[in-house]
């Protein structure tokens, strides 16, 4: 129990801190929208302005995800007894859907103004872009240290890792429009951004719709854990397993287990309590039901005995 403990403790704690992380971000990210969008409009760049309009679905998106994990972290009710850890689910496939909505808005735009594309000034595009560049850095940074397994929090770190790639396009943009005078380079900046977010919003958006499908969970193997509980002393068979995702960072199992003839009521709780431990430790499984049998499901005599 002092393990379970010690889990459930740890788990809370790194929940808070994702809290923390999140809203830090997306307070720089609001600040530095009102910047970019000014500038956009000042330069006639259309790689700031899709770039702004990534920021703001960015910090839709953080904003989604800090209030559904204020959600997760609330306690179990008569009305929730898993509690609300699926809002995290919900948040992410929300962020997903932003984020491929933004990017054909851009793709669209782009290719609308790629036969005549406006007058950008460049420098503003270079200057924003680097700073851009260093605010996107940063919070990837601060993400990651905290992402864990949610799928919210890695959600929130691909949004970063694509807007730094971004950003790193936008000052090429910039450039080639200084220095060659490629006018068209703004526009093909900005497809190439909106092609990137297409991209790392794929992963995302499957990754939530296997947990609302209650998908086995990819890292983790039924037959190996049937295999490892039915190697366990007193243990005869071990049937009726099933794996999914409460969250993305929580895990459940329910399984029908066979005990050999003989095992005590008091026993066989024991054995329950060391399977517990066994899933927790070794693949991290933190929700776990056990049905104890002393016959086959579905055995004649059993049945008869009934």
């Amino acid at each position: 129990m002092d393990t379970i403990n010690h889990h459930i403790s740890a788990h809370s704690g790194l929940r808070k801190s994702q809290q923390s992380a999140t809203l830090k971000v997306l307070i720089l990210f609001s600040a530095f929208i009102v910047v970019v969008v000014g500038f956009g409009f000042y330069s006639h760049s259309l790689v700031l302005l899709a770039s702004a309009v990534h920021l703001a679905a960015d910090a839709a998106s953080l904003l989604i995800a800090y209030l559904a994990a204020l959600l997760a972290a609330k306690p179990t009710s008569d009305k929730h007894s898993f509690g609300l850890v699926r809002a995290e689910v919900l948040g992410a496939l929300t962020n997903g859907v932003i984020l491929v909505s933004t990017s054909l808005w851009i793709l669209v735009s782009a290719v609308k103004d790629f036969g005549s594309p406006p007058q950008v000034h460049p420098t503003p595009v270079i200057i924003l872009g680097i700073s851009g560049l260093i605010v996107s850095t940063a919070s990837l940074l601060v993400l990651h240290r905290n992402a864990g397994e949610s799928l919210n929090m890695r959600a929130g770190v691909l949004h970063m890792a694509g807007d730094s790639a971004g950003w790193i396009i936008t000052v090429l943009s910039g450039i080639a429009i200084m220095e060659f005078h490629v006018q068209q380079a703004d526009t093909i900046g900005a497809i190439l951004i909106a092609l990137l977010v297409l991209v790392s919003s794929w992963q995302l958006i499957s990754g939530t719709i296997s947990v609302l499908l209650e998908a086995t969970p990819r890292k983790i193997s039924p037959t190996e854990i049937i295999a490892i509980l039915q190697n366990e002393p007193d243990i005869l068979d071990v049937h009726h397993l099933h794996l999914w995702n409460l969250a993305s960072d929580s895990t459940a199992l329910s399984a029908h287990v066979l005990m050999e003839d003989g095992a005590t009521l008091h026993k066989s709780q024991l054995k329950v309590e060391s399977i517990k431990l066994l899933l927790k430790d070794k693949f991290g499984i933190d929700h776990v039901t056990i049905e104890i049998e002393c016959h086959k499901c579905g055995d004649e005599q059993h049945s008869s005995d009934s």
